[in-house]
C-alpha cells in the first residue's frame, strides 16, 4: 500500500485529489487561497448545476479556472470529450490556449507527453483518450442556428468571453453537452461560461435573475472581481485603475453590469429608468399601439396611452387571429380610444388585421419616413423620435410589471454607422434578438406611439405605403 502511494507521481496525486473534491493544489499558493475560485470549482463538479456563469471584472482568474477545470476533468475521466468556444478561434489560440499551456506546466502536465495540441484540427488530445475541441463561435449568416455544431456530442464545455458570443451559440451548445460518457462516470452535463459584464443575453439570462434571486435551479452565477484574486500580478490593479474610458473602467475594474456607455446607443440609460418616475408628464388624448404575434417566440403586446403616459400593457404569449382583433377592440372600447388613434405592426402576422381594423394605422417598419429623407425607414425615424422624447423626460410609464424587460430592450436600441446613402439607421430586429435572446416586442410597441407625434392623425396614408 505504501509502495503504491510512493509510486504515484504529482499529476496522479492531484488528479485523485480533484476527483475527491479537494482543490487546494489549484486554489492555494504560498499560504493564500482564492476563495472565489474554490467556490467555482465546487460548482463545476457538483450534482445540481448545469449552467454556470463566472463573470465580473478583469483579473478574477476566470480563464485560469476554466483551464484547470477542463484539464483536471480530462485527466480524471479517460475518453471524455469537451470544448472551449470563443467568438474567434484565432483569439482563442492566442490567449486561452496559452493560458492552458501555463496551467498544464504549473501542475506538471507535460505537453507532447500527457497531451498533444493538434493545430490542424484545433483540439487537445490527452494520452488517456480525452479530448478538448477548440470552437470558433462566430455568427455566420449562412449558419444562423449554429447547425455546424448540431450533431457533435460533448461531455461538457466552456464558453470563454461570453460577452462576445451570440445567443445562438449558447443555445445550441447547451443542447450538445451531457451526451458523451456522462452516464458511465456519473457526470452531470456542465456548461461553464466566463465573461466580463455585458448587456446581452448574459445580462438577461443570468445577471438580472441573479439580482432578483430568481435563477433557475440548474443555474448559478458568481461575480468575480480582480480584488478576489490573491495571485494577480502586482501591477494589474494599477493598470485597471489607469483606464481612462469610464465605461471600460466600470466594467473591467468594478464589474458594473449596469454601466455600458456605448456611443451608438440612442437612449440614455438613466433616462430610461426615469420613465417610471416621470409622473409629471401630463395625460392627453388616448392611443393604442400593438406589436402583433400569433405563433412562435414573439409576444403579442398592447400598450394603452393617455398622451405620452403608458398606463397599461397587455401581453399574450400567443393569440389566434380573431383573438387579436377582439382584444384590441375590447381595450379600445374600455379606454375610449378612437380607431384612428390605434397603430399596429402590419408586417408579417399583423397584416391580416388590415381588413378588420379599418381606420387604424397599419404600421410598416420599412415604410418611407415622414417628411424627412434623412432616415432609412419609418421604424428608424420613430426610434430616433422616441430617443428624443425619453432623453428629455417627456414620457411616463405607469406599469411596473414589465419594467426590467422594457429597460433591457430600450437599452439595446442603437444606431448603425451610415451606409453609402448617408441615411440614419438602427440595428435590425434580428440583431436585437441575438443580443437579448428574445424579440424586442415591448420596445417596438412603445416605438409605434411616435407615429402620432410625427404626423397628425388625419391623412395617414403614409402608414401603408412601402
Amino acid at each position: 500500500m505504501i509502495n503504491d502511494l510512493l509510486s504515484l507521481n504529482l499529476v496522479d496525486i492531484e488528479t485523485e485529489l480533484f476527483k475527491r473534491g479537494n482543490f487546494d493544489h489549484i486554489t492555494c499558493q504560498k499560504g493564500r487561497k482564492h476563495k472565489k475560485q474554490e467556490e467555482a470549482l465546487k460548482i463545476l463538479t457538483d450534482k445540481t448545476t448545469v449552467e454556470f456563469l463566472y463573470g465580473g471584472a478583469a483579473g478574477g482568474a476566470k480563464s485560469w479556472t476554466g483551464c484547470a477545470w477542463l484539464m483536471s476533468m480530462c485527466l480524471s475521466y479517460p475518453g471524455t470529450k469537451w470544448f472551449i468556444g470563443r467568438e474567434e478561434l484565432k483569439r482563442l489560440r492566442e490567449s486561452t490556449l496559452i493560458t492552458f499551456f501555463k496551467v498544464a506546466k504549473k501542475h506538471g502536465v507535460k505537453k507532447d507527453v500527457d497531451f498533444k495540441y493538434r493545430s490542424q484540427g484545433s483540439y487537445l488530445e490527452f494520452a488517456n483518450g480525452s479530448r478538448i475541441d477548440l470552437l470558433d463561435l462566430r455568427f455566420l449568416p449562412a449558419d444562423p442556428l449554429y447547425e455546424r455544431y448540431g450533431s457533435v456530442e460533448y461531455t461538457g464545455g466552456w464558453i470563454e468571453e461570453g460577452g462576445e458570443t451570440h445567443f445562438g451559440a449558447y443555445d445550441t451548445l447547451k443542447s450538445r453537452i451531457g451526451r458523451h460518457l456522462n452516464d458511465k462516470y456519473g457526470l452531470l452535463r456542465k456548461l461553464f461560461i466566463t465573461c466580463n459584464p455585458k448587456k446581452n443575453w448574459l445580462y438577461t439570462t443570468f445577471y438580472k435573475p441573479f439580482k432578483a434571486n430568481a435563477l433557475k435551479p440548474f443555474q448559478k452565477f458568481i461575480q468575480a472581481l480582480s480584488g478576489d484574486n490573491p495571485f494577480a500580478e502586482s501591477e494589474y490593479q494599477e493598470a485597471l485603475l489607469s483606464i481612462t474610458d469610464n465605461s471600460k473602467k466600470q466594467r473591467l475594474l468594478y464589474g458594473n453590469w449596469e454601466y455600458d456607455d456605448d456611443p451608438l446607443r440612442l437612449i440614455d440609460y438613466e433616462s430610461i429608468t426615469d420613465m417610471w418616475t416621470n409622473s409629471f408628464v401630463p395625460a392627453g388624448e388616448r392611443y393604442i399601439t400593438a406589436d402583433i404575434a400569433l405563433h412562435g417566440a414573439d409576444k403579442f403586446v398592447i400598450g394603452v396611452w393617455y398622451g405620452l403616459r403608458l398606463v397599461d400593457i397587455i401581453v399574450f404569449d400567443k393569440c389566434e387571429g380573431p383573438e387579436v382583433e377582439e382584444t384590441i377592440k375590447m381595450y379600445a372600447n374600455l379606454h375610449q380610444v378612437p380607431r384612428s388613434n390605434i397603430a399596429y405592426d402590419a408586417d408579417g402576422l399583423g397584416a391580416f388585421l388590415k381588413g378588420y381594423l379599418k381606420g387604424a394605422i397599419a404600421f410598416h417598419n420599412n415604410a418611407k419616413p415622414i417628411d424627412d429623407e434623412n432616415y432609412a425607414n419609418l421604424k428608424t425615424q420613430c426610434y430616433f423620435k422616441l430617443a428624443e422624447m425619453v432623453n428629455t423626460s417627456m414620457m411616463y410609464i405607469g406599469v411596473k410589471t414589465s419594467k426590467d424587460i422594457i429597460i433591457q430592450e430600450l437599452d439595446q436600441v442603437k444606431r448603425l454607422e451610415t451606409d453609402d446613402d448617408k441615411k440614419l439607421r438602427i440595428i435590425d430586429k434580428a440583431t436585437m434578438k441575438e443580443v437579448l435572446g428574445r424579440s424586442p416586442d415591448y420596445a417596438d410597441m412603445i416605438m409605434m406611439r411616435m407615429v402620432f407625434l410625427l404626423k397628425p392623425r388625419f391623412g395617414l396614408s403614409w402608414a401603408t405605403s412601402k
